[in-house]
């Protein structure tokens, strides 16, 4: 039996290149990502300096996916926002964009919690 056209592992592999693909241009395009960057770098770092334990591992993992994840979100709700209007400033743009980058903002707050609760206390 011959694998579904969307299961093949070719389309797989194809579907990881372009996530990676779009990690890669997020990073390289918004400045906020490369922070993101630096402080997932410096989080992981003092993890394994520390010796967090494994459920201290999987609230930093968990905070340091949702901040990459609503960085994404908020990315491409602009771009997407962008491309609608031209570029060209729009009163309801401006709205849906800060929401969005709220979200990021609502994001970061709770992992820096999550980062004081699991290296300060």
């Amino acid at each position: 039996m011959e694998p579904k056209k969307g299961m093949r592992l070719a389309a797989r592999v194809a579907s990881f290149t372009h996530a990676g693909r779009g990690l890669h241009e997020l990073v390289r395009q918004e400045p906020n990502a490369k922070l993101h960057a630096l402080a997932t770098v410096a989080v992981i770092t003092i993890g394994i300096l520390r010796h967090i334990s494994a459920m201290q591992w999987a609230a930093i993992l968990f905070a340091i996916g949702l901040v990459w994840v609503t960085e994404a979100l908020n990315t491409c709700i602009e771009k997407l926002c962008n491309l609608w209007c031209d570029n060209k400033w729009h009163a309801e743009v401006k709205i849906i964009k800060d929401i969005a980058a709220g979200a990021v903002l609502v994001s970061a707050v709770v992992s820096i919690g999550i980062g004081v609760v699991v290296f300060v206390f």
